[in-house]
This record gives C-alpha cells, structure tokens and sequence, in this order.
C-alpha cells in the first residue's frame, strides 16, 4: 500500500516536473497539470485554461491604466477651463462652461453717446469742484499770493519785451520776401508782356481756345517753339557738310538714309525715330572729319539705335540692329560707336526735327490730316537729298506745308501763305519759294531715282497713299519745277 502511494506522488511531481519544463524551453512535451481548482482534462484544457487566466490579468491592468488617464484627463480640463476662461467668447471648446447669471435690467443698455454724457457730466462736476476748492483757497491766501503774483508780473514783461525784440525781425522778413516777390512777379509779367507782344490785327491767335486744357500748354506754347528756333541755330549743319570726308559722298550718305528707312519700317519705329537719326548721323559727320566707308553703315545703325532709345517707348534691341547689318558688326562695335558719337555730340539729342514744327504749323493752317501727311512726304524725301541737308527742320516744315496747301486746294502760294502762317512760322513766302521749288524739283524726279524707300512706305493706307495721289502728276508741281525762283524775289 505504501509503494503504491509512492508511486502515485513520483508521478504527480514528474508531471509537474514536466510542465513547468515546458514554460521554461526546456522540453517540447506538453503534459496536463494537475493543480488545486482544476480538472485535468488534458494538455490543451489546462494550456486554455492558464491562458485565460493570463488574458483576464491583463485586460485588469489595461482597466486600470485607462482609469488612471481619465482621471488624468478631468484634471486637466478643470485647469484649462480654469486658465482660459477669458477666451470662451472667441474660441469654442466644446466643453460645458457654467455662465454666471446675469440679472437682466430693465432699463435699454446705454448708447455711446448716453455713456460719453455721463463721464463728461463726472469730468465738469470734478472741474466744478476743484473750482470751488481753488477760490476758497484764494480767498484764504489771498496775502501770501499777492506778492508772488506782483513778483511774475515784474518778470513777465520783461520777457514778453524781449520775445517781442526778438521776433521784430522775423516779422519784417516775411514782408519783404513778399515785396520782392510782388517785384519779381511784376517784372517776369513785363518782360513777358516784351517778349510776346500783342499780335497783329490780320493775325489769328490758334492757341485762344486752348486756355482750359492743360496738355496743350497755351501759357508756354509760345516760349517753347522760341526754345526749339534757338535750338536749330545752335546745332545747325552746314551746307555742304561732307567737304572734311575724303572717302564719303553725298550719294553714300543717300543710299544710307534710303536702307535705313526700311529698316524703321521693318522694325515698325516712328517718324520721330527716322528724323533723329538723320540729324544724328549729319551732326556726327559734320564734326568728324575723314570716316572710313565700310564704317558709314555702323554710324546709320548706332544713329539709329540712340534715336529709338530717345524716342521709342520699346526700343529695339542692338541684337537687332546687328542682325539687320548681316552680322558686318559686333555688339560690341555698336557700344563703343555709340560712345563716339555722344562724345562727339556733347551728349546731346535736343536738336529739333522738322516734324515737331509741322504740327504748330498745320494748326495754324487749319490744314487736314491730308495735308499732314504730304507735307511730311515732302520733308522725308528732302532730308534723303544731300543738298538740301543745311536747311533747317523749321524751313523744311513750313516749305513742304506751303506746297502741300498748294496742291491740294489749287490755290496759289500767295493766297495760302496767309499773314498768319507767316506770323506763326517766322518766315514770308518770298524766303520758302527757293526751298518749295527744290521740294517740287525732287518729288518730280522720284520716279527716275533709285532711292524709293520713301515713296514707297508713303503707299501705305494709314499714310493716305499720299505719294500716289494724281496731284503729283499734274502739270502744277511740274510748273513749280521748272520756273526760277526769283519769281518772288
């Protein structure tokens, strides 16, 4: 009996033995433990059943955690709600917020300007009082502030003395800067009153109905074409101004001016463009002596590339300028002959151009803008002719206007040259008639000649096809021509 009961407790602690080698790592076996509170229903009912016993554990102590932040979590809300209770107004944060109650009254809520009343009515009851406080203590202490009061008012003119010394002179300069002034306005109005006198009874004043508008400038308008006269005779050209060139003709300088009229036209540049850069390029030869040829063609391109950046709103580029020349040049060659050319000419551009007189002058002829355009056909085909390169841009202007007239109305030189054309440009008819017949002599010939980039671009529908037009064909051009021109002299 005993061996037996052994036998029965060595099997009990080798199953023990056993599993808890199996927890270990030590054994692959897996055999059923047999504890208190347990049956023994095999190796996997006692494996399920340690293993839920496990997962219950766990699931406690994530119970426990989770309680734990919660608790946390009300704690710190309770300080937030604390903290940033100022800022419910703005800001939403979900959280149930006790608002204190507010008894409502029944009096309206004040207006801003009941609550400005009630502290301005508090600041004049505080004045009132400090008023009645400041007169009991002056009756008070009327004898111990009179004599402080005598004492300032000894001192006070005599400072008032001295700040009035002082200011006698300031008050004295502002009189008569204002006198001077007076003076000097007075004597501008006389000199003006000298330099424009009154005009003539037989003459027009053309600027009369330009009083209200400020861009026409009708106070100045005369002072500026007086500015523009002195500006021509001061950067005149000689007549025959190539006489110091030993390699370039006056055929050269033609056939120049004739390639680079279609180059403002290819590069769609104004007329503005293309008569500076003739009295650019006249200017530049007249003050440089003996220029080699094969550098004629890099004056017209530089004349040019300066007169776009004068006048054009987007000038070209000198790429372009380059580009047009077959690449005969470099970017660089272009540079360094635009600083010859403003040192030559002082860096100035301001000579007039005949087309800044052609305006003032159509205005003064009531002329249409027919006459405008031939008139400037007239000027562009003289300014390719060498030999009338001296005349000045004014001269041009009124000789080209006075012919367009004459053609277009078919009335004579006399009765188109009106005294107020002769008021307005500075020049009788007798001093035009040479320059018209030369104008007339060139627009005959155009057809024989070999410079046609003028007659050509003034083909064009925006320009009237004025150098079409069958009164360039008729016989009273072809008279003009002919006959001398001391028919006036």
């Amino acid at each position: 009996m005993e061996i037996q009961v052994r036998r029965q407790q060595r099997l009990v602690n080798l199953h023990d033995q056993e599993n808890a080698n199996v927890f270990k790592g030590k054994s692959n076996a897996i055999l059923p433990i047999k504890r208190q509170g347990l049956t023994a229903r095999g190796a996997l009912g006692d494996l399920n059943t340690n293993a839920q016993a496990q997962r219950d554990i766990a699931i406690g102590k994530v119970a426990v955690a989770t309680a734990e932040y919660e608790k946390k979590a009300t704690l710190n809300r309770a300080t937030i709600k604390s903290n940033y209770s100022h800022v419910r107004s703005k800001i939403d944060t979900g959280l149930a917020v006790t608002k204190p109650t507010i008894q409502p009254s029944s009096r309206p809520p004040l207006r801003r300007e009941e609550s400005t009343a009630g502290l301005a009515a508090k600041a004049a009851a505080r004045t009132k009082a400090v008023l009645k406080e400041t007169q009991q203590n002056k009756t008070n202490d009327e004898k111990t502030l009179k004599p402080r009061i005598q004492s300032q008012d000894s001192k006070k003119p005599s400072r008032l003395s001295a700040v009035n010394e002082d200011a006698k002179p300031v008050l004295k300069e502002p009189t008569e800067s204002l006198g001077k002034l007076k003076l000097a306005e007075s004597v501008k109005q006389d000199k003006l009153k000298k330099k424009h006198p009154p005009l003539p009874l037989d003459v027009e004043d053309i600027d009369a109905s330009d009083n209200n508008s400020p861009l026409l400038m009708s106070c100045y308008i005369k002072d500026i074409y007086h500015y523009l006269t002195e500006l021509e005779l001061k950067y005149s050209i000689e007549p025959d101004h190539l006489k110091e060139q030993s390699e370039i003709s006056g055929r050269m300088r033609a056939t120049l001016i004739d390639w680079l009229v279609e180059v403002q036209r290819q590069f769609s540049l104004v007329l503005e463009t293309f008569q500076l850069t003739v009295g650019i390029i006249d200017r530049y030869l007249q003050a440089v002596p003996n220029v080699q040829r094969n550098q004629l063609q890099l004056v017209g391109v530089t004349a040019m590339f300066l007169a776009s950046k004068y006048e054009e709103i987007y000038a070209p580029e000198v790429g372009d300028f380059v580009y047009v020349t077959d690449n005969t040049y470099s970017k660089a060659d272009v540079f360094q002959c635009e600083r010859d050319i403003m040192s030559k000419l002082g860096f100035c551009l301001a000579r007039p151009i005949p087309l800044s007189f052609l305006r003032r002058f159509v205005k003064a002829a009531h002329g249409t803008s027919k006459n405008h355009h031939l008139a400037k056909y007239f000027v562009d085909l003289s300014l390719v002719e060498y030999s009338m390169a001296h005349y000045r841009p004014s001269e041009l202007a009124a000789a080209a206007l006075c012919l367009s007239l004459h053609l277009l109305s078919r009335k004579t030189l006399e009765e188109v040259w009106t005294p107020t054309m002769t008021y307005y440009s500075q020049y009788t008819l007798e001093h035009l008639d040479p320059i018209i017949r030369k104008i007339a002599n060139v627009v005959v010939n155009v057809k024989n000649s070999k410079y046609k980039s003028v007659y050509n671009r003034y083909l064009d529908p925006k320009l009237a096809k004025v150098s079409a037009l069958p009164e360039l064909k008729e016989g009273a051009i072809e008279e003009l021509a002919k006959i001398p021109s001391t028919t006036y002299l």
